[in-house]
């Protein structure tokens, strides 16, 4: 078996948009940005982390067969689509929208004197392109997070917060609390967003909010946090 094959991407290095309130990085090509070299990451193709003043968003936008997952890391953001579905999503608050044969949404940071709402967003190739919308939200615990990993969302985990529309597909969520080490989730494709923090990934070094790292090959890494650090791991079936 080969070693493993690790991609260090910093957060400096991400692409960026930006638009009155609204700043968005992009770890993956996307829009006008586009890169031959971050295009995704198997079924994965889009990590958007996004910051909203209050009282700005996107106004309604179509989607269409992808698996859009939302991850909120501060401030609150309400969706709403056009098959009727509408939601606040808080920290601890997983959404999943399958665009399928197409949707309208529209997402915002509608709180009155809010401060800002930053999220993340991803998106997933489907198994099946044209199936109906679908929706769904499900909250984590906090400790959960702080106790191990925690599979937010997954194509075939019934004790997923949410499900997907991607078979072999897990998004896992741990907090670690400083000294805190944990072995990342392995799989033969995998993907480390940090949400915020500092840590040291064996065989990476240190990492800091907004740097990610694809892996391909089964690696058993440990990250060590330096500070309170919230990781989110993609894994993939091969």
């Amino acid at each position: 078996m080969s070693d493993p094959l690790l991609q260090l991407r910093r957060g400096s290095d991400r692409f960026t948009s930006s638009a009155p309130g609204i700043e968005t990085a992009h770890v993956f090509s996307f829009g006008a940005h586009y890169d031959p070299e971050h295009v995704g990451h198997g079924p994965l193709v889009v990590v958007n982390e996004e910051s909203l003043l209050a009282g700005r968003g996107f106004d309604d936008h179509p989607h269409a067969d992808a698996e859009i997952l939302t991850w909120v890391a501060e401030g609150s953001l309400v969706h709403a689509d056009s098959t009727g579905h509408r939601g606040v999503v808080v920290p601890g608050l997983a959404q999943r929208l399958s665009a399928g044969s197409g949707v309208v949404h529209a997402e915002r940071n509608d709180a009155p004197g809010a401060g800002p709402a930053r999220f993340v967003q991803m998106w997933l190739r489907p198994d099946e392109p044209g199936l109906p919308p679908a929706y769904g939200q499900g909250a984590v615990e906090r400790d959960a997070l702080a106790a191990d990993w925690v599979p937010v969302a997954s194509g075939g985990r019934s004790d997923a917060a949410v499900g997907l529309g991607t078979a072999g597909a897990t998004l896992w969520v741990s907090v670690l609390t400083p000294g805190t080490a944990r072995l990342l989730p392995a799989g033969p494709l995998a993907h480390l967003f940090v949400l915020r923090g500092a840590l040291d990934l064996e065989a990476v070094g240190p990492l800091a909010a907004g740097d990610s790292v694809r892996l391909t090959g089964e690696a058993a890494l440990r990250a060590r946090a330096v500070t309170e650090a919230e990781l989110l791991v993609w894994t993939f079936a091969a």
